[in-house]
């Protein structure tokens, strides 16, 4: 099935509306840091899935910080907060992929790991938050996206099932769920989500280098 032919889309943020998984890079290494401990080459793959919960739990317990998650979150919210409310911006073609959809009356859903007050006050500062008619966190279904249970809550609130839904995903542990739960999977390249190109494309019913690539079909 061609993507233009599916009723919903259920979208990521970090990395794949949200240019942000850089700034989170560089928060895991400063707040690492701040432990004294050197960032290891396969952390981010492990924890970029993960929301802010399960992402300090997991770094407190695989480090032994003292002070558990609740001094990781502390750290990880205090250099967050304020580049989500300032500096973040959308990756390249998201708001005009997401207008063409609008145009075309497809339904719109977001799937995130993100904190939903973190992502809020960025989707409201791009003019976008009325766009969606749905808000899925794994922080509310209790599993990360290792699990499809999230993308499968976000296709629920918009009534339509995996097989008429795109996810769209820069990280390869979502990318898996969701493609194995049936969902047409539309994968995008992040150079920070720790996620290799090439298993990617295994795991994606398609992957572009960003969202120009979907915009395309959508407004042929």
């Amino acid at each position: 099935m061609k993507i233009d032919e599916l009723d919903g889309f259920i979208f990521d943020l970090d990395g794949t509306l949200f240019a942000s998984t850089g700034m989170w890079h560089d928060i895991y290494g400063k707040a690492l840091a701040h432990f004294g401990i050197d960032m290891p080459a396969d952390y981010t793959e492990h924890v970029n899935h993960l929301n802010i919960a399960r992402g300090t739990a997991y770094t407190a317990e695989r480090f032994g910080i003292e002070g558990g998650a609740k001094a990781v979150e502390k750290v990880w919210r205090e250099l967050s907060g304020k580049a989500y409310a300032n500096d973040i911006e959308l990756t390249p073609h998201a708001k005009e992929l997401l207008y063409a959809l609008k145009k075309e009356d497809k339904h719109l859903a977001i799937a995130t790991a993100l904190d939903r007050d973190l992502a809020e006050t960025c989707l409201s500062r791009h003019g976008i938050a009325g766009l969606f008619e749905a808000f899925a966190e794994v922080g509310e279904v209790g599993r990360d996206k290792s699990s499809p249970d999230v993308y499968l809550h976000a296709a629920k609130l918009i009534g339509l099932p995996p097989a008429r839904c795109a996810v769209f995903e820069d990280g390869e542990v979502g990318a898996r769920s969701a493609h194995g739960a049936g969902f047409f999977t539309a994968g995008v390249i992040d150079p920070f989500s720790g996620s290799d190109p090439q298993r990617m494309a295994a795991v994606c019913d398609r992957l572009e280098r960003d969202l120009g690539g979907y915009l395309a079909d959508i407004v042929s």
